[in-house]
This record gives C-alpha cells, structure tokens and sequence, in this order.
C-alpha cells in the first residue's frame, strides 16, 4: 500500500463515516465505519466464519475490509497520491464500481469500474489536482440526483469538499511542493471556491426575482393558453434555476470551508 497517504486517508475515511450507524432512511441499511451489513456478511463467510451484526465488527476487521474489499480494488497503492484517497473514499461511500468509474470518467478512458493497467496509467499521466476535482465533481452530481439527498445533502456536500481538499493536499505533497506553497494553494482555492458561492448567490436571487415578477401585472385571463404556458413556463424555469444556483452556491461554500480549514494544518 502506498504508506505516505494511506494512513491519512484512512483517518480521514474513518472520521468521516462514523461509528454504526442504521438510519431509517438509509437504503444501505446499517453500516459501521461506512462497512454495510451485506459487505460483512460476505466477508465473515469469505474468511469461514459466521455472520453477525456489523454493528460487532472488530477493529481489526475494519483495517482487513478497507484494504481488501476497497483498497486493493481500485488499486490504492498504484495511483498517484491524492487521486487514491479520492477514489477510496468514493468507493467505500459509493461502491466500488462508482468510485472506479468516476476516476475513469475523470482521466477519459472506458468507464468500466474496474481499475486496470490501463486506468492506473492514464491517471499517472493526467495531472492529479484535476482528477481530484473531477472525481469529486461527478461523486456529487451523482449524489444530488439521489432521493435521499434532502435528509444527507449537506453531510454529503461537506464530505466530498472535505475529501477535495484534502486530496488536492496529498497532490500537492507529492509533487514537492513546501509547506508555505502548499498552504498558499489550497488558501487561493478557498478563495475562488468563495467568491464562486458569492456570484451563484447573488445570480440565484436574481433569477428568482425574475421568476416570481414574471407574470406580475399580467392580465393570464386575457392571455391566449399558448402565451400563458409561456410564461408560466419560464417562471417556473427561472424560479428553478435560482434553486440550482443557491444549492451550488452552498456547495461552493463548503468547499470554501474546507480548503481553508486544510490550509490551516498545511
């Protein structure tokens, strides 16, 4: 295993995903350090022994289950530093395939979630602080699509920022870069993630201006229906958009959050 960034990444995986956990609105079900009920269960039979409540999971078990059923899978110890926490976590998170797939989809080759030579050699290639960000991009478009997202949206929102961030860190270290350099990057990213919120903000409010005046001082009675739709249509497309734009403008503010709070253990 690549030892310089798997201990951290770890860390920070086990923060992140908790002690046991069973919440009802959970598809997954119960999990414990982000290991689902299903995992154990076919780990446990893997190794000859009975299945039990993962909520009894040993500490030990936990190590062995990140690295063989995750780590090993999307070939930890082969990928450049800082994509491999990225695409770990993401795959613990997400599954496997997912978290392949998205590194796939992030360095433009076959997205078939199975991370081969060919995989580990694009990555090594591409430039890491861009797959980071990449990966993590589609990891929460992907989550925003999910039903689940009003009850985990915002967990969801500050995990992958958080896993961003420090991500783009481990990059950065590997590359040589001093601890000043690294800590003035990931300050200027805070900054543009920042001032992108701000600009969603104050576009989102407009829009939905907008939206609501649209049809403010128009007479809908003595519209013909194919005008009316209309303009209720673009209403409601304004009103919408101004949705999607305070939902990214809170995306951009964790992520904010999260390179600046990195910045300062940099």
């Amino acid at each position: 295993m690549a030892a310089s960034t798997y201990k951290t990444a770890v860390a920070h995986l086990r923060r992140d995903e908790g002690g046991y956990v069973n919440h009802p609105k959970d598809p997954g079900g119960a999990t414990n350090y982000g290991i689902t009920q299903a995992v154990y269960d076919a780990y446990r039979k893997r190794i000859g022994l009975k299945t039990r409540s993962v909520r009894e999971t040993a500490e030990v078990e936990v190590s062995s289950i990140y690295q063989t059923q995750y780590a090993d899978k999307v070939r930890y110890d082969a990928l450049p530093a800082g994509v491999d926490y990225a695409t770990l976590d993401a795959a613990v998170n997400s599954g496997v395939s997912r978290g392949a797939k998205w590194l796939q989809l992030a360095i433009g080759v076959t997205a078939d979630g199975v991370v081969g030579n060919q995989t580990v050699a694009s990555a090594a290639a591409a430039d890491p602080v861009k797959t980071v960000k990449a990966i993590c991009a589609r990891r929460l478009s992907f989550v925003q699509s999910l039903k689940t997202w009003s009850t985990f949206g915002k967990g969801w929102s500050r995990r992958i920022a958080g896993v961003e961030a420090n991500a783009t860190k481990m990059s950065l270290a590997a590359r040589g870069g001093s601890e000043r350099g690294i800590a003035a990057h990931l300050k200027a990213e805070a900054t543009t993630a920042r001032k992108d919120a701000n600009t969603n903000a104050a576009t989102a409010t407009t829009s939905a201006a907008s939206g609501a005046g649209s049809t403010v001082g128009v007479d809908l009675a003595n519209l013909d229906s194919v005008t009316t739709i209309a303009l209720i249509v673009v209403a409601v497309g304004l009103v919408g958009f101004a949705v999607y734009l305070f939902r990214k403008s809170k995306i951009n503010r964790d992520r904010a959050a999260a390179y600046a709070a990195v910045a300062e253990g940099a």
